[in-house]
């Protein structure tokens, strides 16, 4: 999904990055890449690459927030604690948030578990009841859901943890049938987040360099790749724990 390492050239109408810059990229995964200005973020130096790799896949679970729309305060309910699950729970902390992770694997529920977040097995126990207990019987005020599954369980599970007029999410791949019913007598929100942000697919944006005006579109794709790199600069957040393994290839 990322790609860190350093400028070797730029074209002449690229300003705000130069050769020898340490930057972050979406493009191929390749030793030399060429990518558009709009995909390319500056690693900020205090950010070590191991860390800064992570960008453009933690840009998906910003995304899904800023569709998601939470205030401080809220319980927010992330169904599926892979790796944009985990990343989802550590910027909704950031939000101020009261974030609770839900997976059917407890090596996914232990980590959420070690960094401090309330997190449990939905195949264990029953979920929709601890989720009551947690917010004094009102229930979760939004629910992302960044699991990948063929069955409809996360959106059945989304419906029964939210209260009246609550938000759903969908970040991962799974599928929707929506139960009509459980809908309409608690007025529930369903939205879709589209990947790294405004600008993904749009030929205009990625291949041909053409920014939005920052007035109408506040959050775009890159902008979202530099509110990481500046989270990470300002250690709000870090990837540390999400790294199991480095290899060296040639």
């Amino acid at each position: 999904y990322s790609n860190v390492g350093k400028v070797l050239a730029v074209g002449d109408n690229v300003i705000s990055i130069k050769k020898g810059d340490i930057v972050i990229s979406n493009g191929n995964h390749a030793n030399i890449v060429s990518i558009n200005k709009n995909l390319v973020a500056k690693v900020p130096e205090n950010v070590l690459e191991e860390e800064a790799v992570f960008t453009v896949i933690a840009s998906i679970a910003l995304q899904g927030i800023r569709i998601c729309n939470p205030t401080l305060g809220e319980t927010v309910v992330v169904i599926g604690l892979g790796l944009l699950g985990q990343i989802t729970l550590d910027l909704l902390k950031v939000n101020g948030c009261n974030a609770i992770g839900v997976d059917i694997e407890n090596s996914k529920v232990n980590l959420a578990k070690k960094r401090g977040f309330k997190a449990f097995n939905s195949s264990e126990m029953n979920i929709k009841n601890l989720i009551q207990s947690l917010t004094n019987q009102i229930g979760a005020d939004a629910v992302i859901i960044t699991a990948s599954t063929s069955g409809n369980e996360p959106t059945e599970q989304a419906v029964n943890f939210c209260r009246v007029k609550g938000r759903i999410t969908a970040v991962g791949a799974f599928k929707m049938d929506i139960p009509r019913e459980y809908f309409y007598k608690k007025e529930l929100s369903f939205n879709i987040s589209m990947s790294y942000g405004p600008g993904r697919y749009d030929k205009e944006y990625e291949e041909k360099g053409n920014d939005y005006p920052i007035g109408y579109v506040r959050w775009s794709e890159k902008r979202n790749f530099e509110a990481i790199l500046q989270l990470l600069s300002q250690k709000q957040i870090n990837f540390n724990y999400l790294i199991s393994k480095t290899l060296h290839f040639q």
